[in-house]
């Protein structure tokens, strides 16, 4: 009789979910939940590097990987974007400006994030270990750290050999819901500058349906690829940027400007100017200055490029294109302060 009362307690065990899950089952049921559940909420996305800190806080609604709505309550400047992905396109739009843009690149996916990490493990790039497990929103949660595996040393390459970086990441700890395997809250450590990147849900609803005119562009809003603030002259790329466009005293002999395009970007104006001439292609960027948090661009690196940006005033420039460094400088020296 002992033995039957063994396997009896064990099964009982298995059907009250004490027996304990390997962790790479739990990262497996986090991606199904992105892929199918039905969820609403809001969360709070925030990004550090050293001292500097920024806060993006949104509402969202999401049909499993097949429909989501997100609108965007900070910060200010950015209050009131609504983002909604249908079929295989993101749609970005405001209310109150009557269009919808189809963006060009999607925004970062959860679900998308979660299959890589998933893949890395199988792959043994990245090791997987269970952390003791802590609440979110006052729901039990198991505690996932994903950590990059530490690569064996390699030989010296040789001489002007490709050089690969490290990987950035330092760690990922997922906070996984146990009851749902919804991902209720996610860091991501950098190795360098104390760069972290925190998503957190602060309200979640579970509900049966979503009503499908939260994933649908409301009448009288009209839609259009990005591609369409492609503009020709000076005049009308002013009219849709805003503001009075600077351009560069000097450009090299037989410089011909091709095209001027016009883009909203979370919140601001992007203006490129493409020019090319006899010594190659080059883009000057301009935009209103943004706030003192924000970061010039670093220039490109392992490609056959040059970049230069500046801030002078209320404005952001960059110039990026093959001309020769110092040709460059001299062009970003003839812009109007």
């Amino acid at each position: 009789m002992r033995p039957l009362a063994l396997l009896g307690i064990g099964l009982a065990l298995l059907r009250m979910g004490w027996v304990q899950e390997r962790p790479i089952e739990w990262l497996q049921r986090a991606v199904r939940a992105e892929q199918t559940l039905t969820v609403s909420g809001e969360r709070v996305t925030e990004f550090q590097r050293g001292e500097q800190r920024q806060r993006i806080a949104e509402r969202f609604w999401r049909q499993g990987a097949r429909a989501i709505r997100i609108e965007v309550m900070e910060p200010a400047a950015r209050r009131g974007e609504i983002l909604l992905f249908r079929g295989d396109k993101w749609l970005l739009y405001r209310p109150d400006a009557k269009e919808a843009v189809v963006l060009p690149m999607a925004p970062p996916m959860h679900e998308m994030m979660l299959k890589r990490l998933l893949l890395a493990v199988q792959r043994q790039a990245m090791r997987l270990t269970m952390q003791p497990p802590e609440s979110v929103l006052n729901r039990p949660c198991v505690v996932l750290m994903v950590q990059p595996e530490e690569l064996p040393s390699k030989p010296p390459s040789p001489p002007f050999a490709p050089r690969r970086d490290s990987e950035p990441i330092q760690g990922i700890t997922l906070w996984i819901d146990r009851a749902t395997g919804l991902v209720l809250r996610r860091e991501v450590r950098f190795r360098h500058a104390e760069s972290m990147v925190r998503v957190e849900f602060t309200r979640l609803e579970l509900p049966e349906r979503l009503a499908p005119e939260l994933f649908q562009l409301p009448a009288g809003v009209s839609l259009r690829n990005a591609d369409e603030g492609r503009f020709e002259s000076l005049e009308e790329a002013q009219k849709a940027a805003g503001f009075a466009l600077r351009l560069p005293d000097y450009l090299p002999s037989g410089t011909k400007r091709e095209s001027i395009v016009v883009r909203r970007i979370r919140g601001r104006t992007l203006v490129a100017i493409r020019y090319h001439c006899p010594q190659g292609d080059f883009t000057f960027f301009q935009t209103l200055a943004p706030h003192g948090d924000f970061q010039l661009p670093r220039p490109p690196r392992h490609r056959p490029l040059n970049a230069y940006f500046w801030r002078a005033g209320d404005y952001w420039f960059g110039l990026v294109g093959d001309l020769p460094q110092a040709e460059m400088e001299r062009i970003a020296r003839s812009v109007p302060k």
